[in-house]
């Protein structure tokens, strides 16, 4: 039976506006520049990303929604291990934007058990290095 892991990263202060950043992360192109060193295999247009996790997985991630200057919705697709969804929340701060990435996955309770920390620390160095891009 599945098992729903939510992880909510910190929320990121960027010295950008809202739609700057909306357009930084709705081009999944510019997702490579977030990726950690130990991503192979990049493939990515402005709508799907290909991806390998060295000792991990093969992740396919394609557009579902896109909430202009709010929130863009990405999806599991193809190879990847479980159904689940990436969710960057953008919200207009103090002159700039505050983003927080919101991952959901559907995997059994034993996956679940093995993924968690390994997931965690991979969403928050995506949302860490994202302030960077816009120094």
């Amino acid at each position: 039976m599945p098992d729903m892991l939510e992880i909510k990263t910190s929320p990121q202060q960027i010295a950008a506006s809202p739609d700057k950043v909306f357009q930084f992360l709705a081009d999944l192109n510019n997702l490579q520049k977030l990726m950690p060193d130990r991503v192979e295999g990049w493939q990515s247009d402005a709508d799907k990303c290909t991806f390998t996790i060295k000792g991990m997985a093969t992740i396919e991630m394609q557009v579902k929604e896109r909430n202009p200057n709010s929130s863009i919705a990405l999806e599991s697709f193809g190879k990847s291990p479980f159904p689940f969804t990436l969710s960057s929340s953008i919200q207009d701060k103090d002159g700039g934007a505050e983003v927080a990435l919101i991952f959901k996955g559907d995997m059994n309770p034993f996956m679940k058990m093995m993924a968690e920390s390994p997931l965690r620390n991979f969403f928050n160095q995506l949302a860490e290095k994202l302030p960077q891009q816009f120094i």
